[in-house]
């Protein structure tokens, strides 16, 4: 009888210790309340950043392979005008 009513005790403090962790995890604040102390203008310029470096990547593309670019673009051009295989 003796264990019993220790093992109900302990399934008590469990249970109320389930219950402390609960209430304590649904008093943080949400997610999306942490990112509104954000300054308004980081998300612009990191978006900028982000813009400036495919860009620039684009650019190095351009010039490295231009010369296969336009002779695609020049097969695919031929290919449409002369309706077939590019002789």
């Amino acid at each position: 009888m003796a264990e019993k009513m220790a093992a109900g005790g302990l399934e008590t403090r469990l249970r109320g210790l389930c219950l402390r962790g609960e209430r304590l995890f649904y008093s943080l604040p949400a997610p999306h309340a942490l990112t509104a102390a954000r300054r308004p203008g980081q998300t612009t310029v990191e978006y900028l950043m982000m813009l400036a470096i495919v860009a620039g990547m684009a650019a190095m593309m351009a010039v490295l392979f231009h010369k296969r670019i336009l002779g695609g673009l020049f097969t695919l051009v031929g290919m449409i005008i002369g309706a077939g295989a590019p002789k």
